[in-house]
């Protein structure tokens, strides 16, 4: 028996950890996000890419070294000569036939070192630099749509539950109502049509109930799908809302918070590519230096031979000078746009912060009004029970103060948790 029991407290020790487990904070959401959003996989996938880029281009750096070997074999020797005898030696001496290359080995290895290109090796390598830097400044700006995102889901579902939570109220509320309304009726107080009334308006609040527990379905799903969970016990952890704090403490200048933005970041890399773009179309039309060594054999005259020398190559683009002019032109056109394009953008940027900032400034304030307006809506229910229990008000107007308190602590829900999607928005857009 002993065993039995000791089997039925594991399992049920088992089931109670796998409920658990199933309930995650935002934190854990976040985590989740981004474990497994597909978007920031491909990020991190595009960084590792120019990490490759980037190594191969270093390479650019060491000399070339390359082999080659022939073997060739024809049917007739590649040079044929007839050497004539001197007239003294042609009566008794036939003309001699010389046959080279019939048959023939060649091999050979050499290395070449760039020693000046324009440039191109150097900022070829800044650039395939800049190339990692703005992929992992991309991964930055995927994690933080994600993380948007997340909270965007999470904050629909707690307001959705704390939805529930006033209907449940309500309906308690009602309950009462409903009895009291009976029991008048009963007395010959009151009509049947005031229970009517009552009744109406409980099936009213449950009809919002199934729209709301379907809402909470239906967010859950699309929270799950976005964090990458397949479980039925799905849920999140919500106890309360964060202590409500004034925007001030959040506040950063728009001018200052622009220079923390990833996007920001990502504007001036650009411009610092168009730059060295720039610079490579200048090196286009420098002379190339290169120095090199070469180790040699061939049997081509019918002995083995070897042998190994240094030389040094120039290469002049004089035909590249005629529209080198043109190409350096075109890439200071294009940096002077990139530029522009820079500077406008943070300047929509810092009008977006402002925006943004008003916003969170607008919702701190519906914070505040609804407070006041739950204050009022349960004191003008207080006195509507007791008018109505007094006879001196009629169950329409006890109906209607119950209503305007749902309607009021709805809107508290809606505030705090719009509260809190505007303050994340708020922190994205100033770069923290």
């Amino acid at each position: 028996m002993k065993k039995i029991f000791l089997f039925i407290y594991i399992s049920l020790s088992f089931s109670m950890t796998g409920v658990s487990q199933s309930i995650y904070s935002l934190e854990e959401c976040k985590k989740l996000a981004l474990e497994n959003n597909t978007k920031v996989k491909n990020s991190m996938l595009d960084v590792e890419i120019s990490k490759q880029t980037q190594k191969e281009v270093f390479t650019k750096l060491f000399p070339n070294v390359s082999a080659m070997g022939v073997i060739a074999k024809s049917n007739e020797g590649m040079i044929q000569k007839q050497i004539q005898m001197p007239p003294i030696l042609s009566s008794f001496l036939d003309p001699i036939n010389i046959e080279l290359f019939k048959n023939a080995k060649t091999a050979n290895i050499s290395a070449i070192q760039p020693v000046f290109a324009g440039g191109q090796i150097v900022n070829g390598n800044k650039l395939a630099s800049i190339g990692v830097e703005v992929n992992q400044l991309k991964v930055k700006l995927t994690e933080n749509e994600v993380n948007q995102l997340t909270e965007k889901y999470f904050w629909q579902i707690v307001s959705l539950k704390e939805k529930t939570k006033t209907i449940d109220a309500i309906e308690a509320q009602l309950i009462e109502i409903h009895k009291t309304v009976k029991v008048a009726v009963q007395a010959g107080i009151t009509t049947n049509n005031d229970l009517l009334k009552v009744e109406l308006k409980q099936q009213s609040v449950e009809s919002a109930r199934l729209k709301v527990e379907n809402g909470i379905k239906v967010s859950k799903i699309l929270l799950e799908q976005h964090i990458g969970v397949r479980d039925s016990l799905f849920d999140i952890s919500f106890s309360e809302f964060p202590l409500i704090l004034s925007p001030v403490e959040f506040y950063a200048s728009p001018n200052s918070a622009v220079l923390n933005r990833t996007e920001s970041q990502l504007l001036d890399k650009s411009v610092e590519a168009a730059i060295i773009q720039k610079d490579m179309a200048i090196g286009k039309n420098y002379p190339v230096l290169a120095v090199g060594a070469s180790y040699i054999y061939h049997d081509l005259l019918k002995n083995n031979t070897d042998f190994g020398m240094v030389f040094a190559t120039v290469s002049v683009p004089i035909s590249s000078w005629w529209g080198g002019s043109h190409a350096i032109k075109r890439e200071e056109l294009k940096l002077q746009q990139t530029q522009n394009t820079s500077q406008n953008a943070k300047e929509m940027m810092q009008v977006e912060i402002q925006a943004k900032w008003n916003e969170l400034e607008e919702a701190y304030k519906q914070v505040l009004i609804s407070e006041k307006s739950i204050i009022s809506a349960k004191e003008n229910l207080r006195i509507s029970k007791d008018y109505y229990n007094a006879g001196i008000s009629s169950l329409s107007d006890l109906l209607e103060a119950q209503t305007s308190l749902q309607n009021t602590l709805d809107q508290r829900t809606e505030a705090k948790t719009n509260y809190q999607t505007k303050l994340s928005s708020y922190l994205q857009v100033i770069g923290k």
